[in-house]
């Protein structure tokens, strides 16, 4: 049954002293963040899709990297964690929703102080420790990957049957989205709120960080409905060559920007 809380009950959650406070989500608070977040990619689809071309092709030359170095081992990490550095690449889009919202320009002739306005040490800081995150469960993923089969492994694509039709890549792709979902977890908990806020106020990490995770804390049940909906539509999104990030991305991304608007108190 879909939680339904009137306006008035959902007041703020309270915060520690300091910290902003946070809102009970509802699932009406989702639905009205992805309408949303569709209407600003309809105002803006060439720098949406531009931002999510960028991911995309990103994707592409970290696979043909590991493939043409032989380090088959690792294609499949990086595709099953691409995902969590998605929030950072976001940023712009965040920005973007931010100044519609704010009746500043948001077109190509406004790219530079589009770029300019994410361009915040501390969301760069953010930013780099996401990218560590990754790298974390990229060497996590090689060794369940290595101890699966093997550390010099075929190629990724010729291997793929194997996940479906042997035990052993039965048993990986177990393990690997058991890891890979503490993993998810703990990227949405720093992050799903914690990039726009940055882009809004003049805050550091650490505030960030902790307003993000109360968010999720305030409402369980409903962010984690968000997280599982974000992990699907980017798993399938990737499926055809990434190609669907081109418009996953921005949508998803605008969506996360009004989430916070409606959760996180000014």
């Amino acid at each position: 049954m879909l939680e339904t809380t009137s306006e008035a009950d959902r007041g703020p959650w309270q915060e520690p002293s300091g910290m902003p406070p946070v809102r009970v989500a509802t699932y009406d608070d989702l639905h009205a963040a992805l309408r949303a977040g569709w209407s600003d990619f309809c105002q803006t689809p060439a720098l949406g899709m531009m931002v999510g071309a960028i991911y995309m092709v990103g994707g592409w030359l970290l696979i043909a990297v590991l493939e043409a170095r032989e380090l088959r081992g690792l294609t499949f990490p990086v595709i099953a964690g691409f995902a969590l550095i998605g929030p950072f690449v976001a940023t712009v889009l965040y920005e973007l929703s931010r100044r519609r919202e704010m009746g500043l320009g948001f077109g190509f002739n406004d790219v530079p102080e589009i770029v300019a306005g994410t361009a915040r040490r501390q969301i760069v800081f953010l930013g780099f420790a996401l990218m560590f995150w990754l790298a974390v469960w990229i060497r996590v993923g090689l060794l369940v990957y290595a101890l699966h089969f093997s550390a010099d492994p075929s190629g990724f694509w010729q291997m793929g049957p194997a996940f479906f039709t042997t035990m052993n890549g039965l048993s990986f792709l177990l393990v690997g989205h058991a890891f890979g979902f503490v993993f998810a977890a703990v990227a949405f908990c720093l992050t799903v709120v914690a990039f726009p806020f940055l882009l809004d106020r003049d805050a550091d990490v650490i505030t960030a960080v902790v307003t993000s995770f109360k968010t999720v804390l305030a409402s369980p049940l409903v962010m984690g409905t968000w997280a599982v909906m974000i992990a699907v539509v980017m798993a399938v999104a990737s499926i055809p060559l990434f190609l669907g990030f081109l418009v996953a991305l921005p949508v998803l991304g605008h969506a996360s920007w009004h989430l916070y608007r409606r959760l996180v108190a000014a």
